[in-house]
C-alpha cells in the first residue's frame, strides 16, 4: 500500500488516485491520516493529510528537547516547516515534564544546523505527540 501526502483546506479534500488518476471530493474533519480505496480501479492509498497553510516535510530522527527547568528529553521528530516542528515523545513519563506555551529548545546532534532558531512554544499535546511553533 502506498502511503501519500494531500493537502486539506476548510476540511475539504480533492483525492487523486496515483494509479489511475480518478479524482474525488471529500470532506474530512479531525483525521490525521486515512486509507482511501479509488472508486474507479480499486487501489487503496493510504493517506496523510496536512492541514497547515504552509508545507511541512516529513522528517524523521532523534532530537534532544531542553525545557526552561533544564530537563533533558529524547524525542523523535516527526515533521518541519518555517514555522515549527512537530516531534513524538519517546518516553510516557517524560511528557509529563511539558505544558502547552511551555517554552522549549531544541538541539540535533546529527544535523547542528537543522535548527539554528532552536528557540520553541508548545502549541499542542495530542497523546505522545507535540506541536510546537518558532519563537520570535
Amino acid at each position: 500500500m502506498k502511503t501519500k501526502e494531500f493537502r486539506v483546506q476548510d476540511n475539504r479534500l480533492l483525492f487523486k488516485c496515483p494509479c489511475c488518476g480518478k479524482r474525488r471530493n471529500y470532506t474530512l474533519l479531525n483525521v490525521r491520516r486515512k486509507n482511501i480505496k479509488c472508486s474507479e480501479c480499486g487501489e487503496i492509498t493510504k493517506c496523510v493529510f496536512n492541514r497547515r497553510p504552509e508545507l511541512r516535510e516529513r522528517q524523521s530522527g532523534l532530537l534532544t528537547l531542553t525545557t526552561r527547568e533544564g530537563k533533558e528529553i529524547e524525542v523523535m521528530l516527526r515533521d518541519i516547516s518555517s514555522k515549527g516542528v512537530g516531534f513524538e515523545v519517546l518516553k510516557g513519563k517524560d511528557l509529563r515534564a511539558l505544558k502547552k506555551k511551555q517554552d522549549i529548545s531544541v538541539t540535533c546532534s546529527w544535523n547542528p544546523r537543522m535548527f539554528r532558531k532552536s528557540r520553541f512554544r508548545v502549541q499542542n499535546i495530542n497523546g505522545l505527540r507535540v506541536g510546537a511553533m518558532v519563537k520570535r
